[in-house]
Parts: C-alpha cells; structure tokens; sequence
C-alpha cells in the first residue's frame, strides 16, 4: 500500500494591519481610562496584540520626554567639544545656584528652630 502524502498547504502570510494615528490615541485613551488591566482589555476588545501596545506606549511616552528635556535644556547636536563643556558648566551652575537656595531656606529654618530653645 502506498502511503498519501499530504499536500502541502500554501502559507499566506497575513497582512498586518495597520492603525491610523487617531485609532492609536483612542485604544491608549481606552487603556489609561481602563487603568488597571486596560491593556489586557484593549487586545481584547481591539485585537491587537500586547506586544504592539507596549510598542505605542512606549513611543507615546517617549515622546513626551523628549520635548520636556528639549523644553529644560536644549540638547546640542554637532557642537564643539567646548560648546558640549559649556553646556554642562551651565547645568552645573544651575543646579548648584538651586542646591544653594535650598541650603540658604535650611539654615534660615534652623536658625528658627534654635532660636526657640
């Protein structure tokens, strides 16, 4: 007896679908709204799958990172060497004008509190 071979199945692959800028904001809306499993919710309500969503978030949140670092200190592409060190003195000076502030409140509230012993 001969045996049947089976024939082969032609695989398609499926076409991926693709999402428009407005249906993205309104699954990650769906989501945030949801909270707590709303990403569980959202693939199954939308079908897509978890991997994708992360991928959405993470490009959402990144985004907005970005534009609240250019916002605080504007980053310098293709600058100097010593334009890229003043830059950094200047975040320095800031943060260290800050740090002093808080030191002059410090001191001020102690000198307060010792003052009532």
């Amino acid at each position: 007896m001969a045996k049947s071979r089976k024939s082969a199945k032609s695989k398609t692959k499926a076409k991926a679908k693709r999402y428009t800028p407005a249906q993205k904001g309104e699954i990650l809306a769906f989501i945030k709204k949801a909270g707590r499993g709303g990403q569980t919710k959202a693939v199954a309500k939308f079908g897509v799958t978890a991997a994708t969503l992360s991928a959405w978030k993470k490009k959402a949140t990144g985004a907005a990172k970005v534009a609240v670092r250019s916002a605080k200190s504007p980053r310098v592409t293709g600058a100097s060497r010593e334009l890229r060190a003043i830059e950094e003195l200047r975040g320095l000076l800031q943060e260290m004008a800050a740090t002093e502030a808080k030191l002059d409140k410090l001191k001020a509230a102690y000198a307060k509190a010792k003052s009532k012993l």
